[in-house]
Parts: structure tokens; sequence; C-alpha cells
């Protein structure tokens, strides 16, 4: 489906200048050989820090969740939603960077605003590059059949639903917090009548 500039692709939203600026950026990159061949240390480092940013949200989770743990730490008014959400995208992103790292790819030193290029370049490797559309004037996803893009969908599919997972944790233990609150109040509301 596309509408203006913007190309919805499995469930996402793709704009047609990211697309061109990855294509062209890697193109060059590739041209020039700017790539950093990544050690075994640094595959090993993303995909680690993939693993930490999982547990950070889990264990900002259990705080927020079970009341033993929330007493240990003092944290009875604590939101961690937001370092919820942070932890999971650093989870994507790492798994990104450990991804193009298995394909020989790490950024070169000071690169600008590496979370884009990693986005870029995780879509130009996986998706674009040789897939049917790769070398096409006017790009249509459509045209991908194949790519690199199934070991990438794999593991941030294996990502998104640990990250499903907690998020319907959660939105359970609201759920059953507001129902507990309600009757609480039915019963103080109602309890003299």
């Amino acid at each position: 489906m596309e509408q203006n500039n913007i190309i919805l692709w499995r469930g996402l939203m793709i704009k047609k200048e990211d697309i061109n600026r990855a294509v062209k950026m890697f193109k060059e990159w590739d041209n020039e050989r700017r790539w950093k061949t990544p050690t075994n240390a640094f595959t090993h480092h993303t995909w680690k820090k993939s693993e930490n940013a999982l547990r950070t949200a889990q264990f900002i989770l259990r705080i927020m969740e079970e009341p033993k743990v929330r007493d240990l730490f003092e944290a009875e008014d604590y939101d961690g939603n937001l370092w919820v959400i942070n932890a999971a995208y650093y989870r994507i992103f790492f798994l990104a960077q450990y991804l193009l790292a298995l394909e020989g790819k790490q950024l070169p030193e000071n690169t600008e605003d590496t979370h884009k290029t990693v986005e870029l370049a995780l879509m130009y490797y996986f998706i674009i590059k040789g897939s049917d559309a790769e070398g096409k004037k006017e790009l249509r996803w459509e045209d991908i059949k194949q790519s690199k893009l199934s070991k990438a969908l794999e593991l941030l599919e294996e990502a998104k639903e640990e990250n499903q997972e907690l998020t319907q944790q959660k939105a359970k233990k609201i759920v059953e917090y507001m129902d507990a609150e309600r009757a609480k109040r039915h019963e103080f509301t109602y309890r003299g009548l």
C-alpha cells in the first residue's frame, strides 16, 4: 500500500526518502569500502548488549509488578514504563548491529546519526540488496520475494514477541489492579446503603 511518500510494507511505514537515502549511501559505502570489519569480540558484544537490554526491561517490570521486589527497592510509586520502552528499543537496536556484524559490517568511527544509519543499513542489506527490486528505478516492495530479511525478521520477531509478552504482562497487572481498586471503591461507596 502506497500513500504519498510512505510505503506500507508488512505493517511497517517506510518513507521513500529513506529508501533512496539507503540505496545511495550504502552503494557509496560499498564502493569506497567504508565499513569496518567487526571483530568476534564486537559481534559478541552487540549480542550481549541486546540480551542485557531485554533483561533490563524484564527487571524493571518485576520491580513494578511484584510486591516483594517493589518493597525491596522501596519503589511503591515507581513508574518505569519509559525505561521498559527504552530498554526494548535498545534490544532491537543492538540486534540490528549484531545482524550487520554477522554480515561483516560495523559502522566506521564517527558515523553521524548512528541509530538512523543502522536502520537504513538494515533496510538496504537485508531487504533491498540482492532482492528482485535492487537496481529498479521505482522500488516496489511487492517485488521483493526473497531477501536476507528472513533472518532479520526471525530475530526481530523473537524480540517483538518478547516485548509483546512483557507489555501483555504489564497490561494484565494494570487491569487486575484497576479491578481490585474498583471493587474497593464500590465496597467503600455502597457499604452503608
